[in-house]
């Protein structure tokens, strides 16, 4: 009977030591970033840096414009034979690419993410035009709907091309995406129990690859 009892405890004692054992193996990422705030800064920045990967194309920042456009065809000697008035609503999207993104541990309680300004992408283009409400003169001239249709495209052409390079927009896209980055590295700090431990700066900086046109989507 105390052979079996002694078995009992040698076998509870194990049991309690393999709990202890996994536990701390299941703690011990945990602990140790918890405590050790550069091992921890280091570590967050890995993830943030994977999770920015795994969001590739951002969009930050939107434009929405309403307008009226007129364009006008003219005929030598006869003056203008086409004249077609359309209003039109139009947005257009920023978008960050962050793929191109670093993340850096600095010291023992910040983390440096550096980004790729905003880019008008021409897919996150989109002009809607209220057909009920346009007008044209075209009696010299017959409007085709091959003619009405470059009428459209030549209109969000131009107007992409203004909001792609309007530099109120894009400070206002850079200023979105800063809050967001910074936002969704504190939700993460906060997963991880570091939210007043570690600090992060957003840097804008071009990529270092060769520039490639603001339309080209990736």
């Amino acid at each position: 009977m105390k052979k079996f009892l002694n078995a009992i405890r040698h076998l509870v004692r194990f049991l309690l030591l393999a709990v202890v054992v996994l536990a701390l193996i299941y703690l011990a990422p945990y602990l140790y970033n918890r405590f050790f705030y550069p091992g921890s800064t280091q570590w967050i920045s890995e993830r943030f840096s994977e999770k920015l990967e795994e969001k590739s194309e951002l969009v930050v920042y939107e434009v929405t414009l309403a307008g009226k456009e007129t364009i006008s065809t003219t005929a030598w000697a006869i003056g203008p034979v086409q004249v077609v008035q359309i209003p039109y609503e139009y947005t257009l999207s920023f978008a960050v690419n962050l793929s191109h993104s670093r993340v850096e541990a600095l010291g023992n309680n910040t983390i440096e993410v550096r980004l790729p300004p905003p880019r008008a992408l021409f897919s996150y283009s989109k002009l809607m035009v209220d057909e009920g409400n346009v007008k044209k003169y075209d009696w010299l001239y017959p409007l085709t709907p091959e003619r009405y249709a470059g009428m459209k495209e030549e209109i969000e052409r131009k107007l992409y091309d203004e909001c792609a390079a309007n530099p109120d927009y894009l400070e206002s896209a850079w200023k979105s995406t800063e809050k967001r980055i910074e936002t969704d590295f504190h939700d993460l700090a906060e997963q991880m129990d570091q939210v007043t431990a570690i600090s992060i700066v957003v840097l804008m900086e071009e990529p270092a690859s060769t520039q490639s046109s603001p339309e080209e989507d990736s």
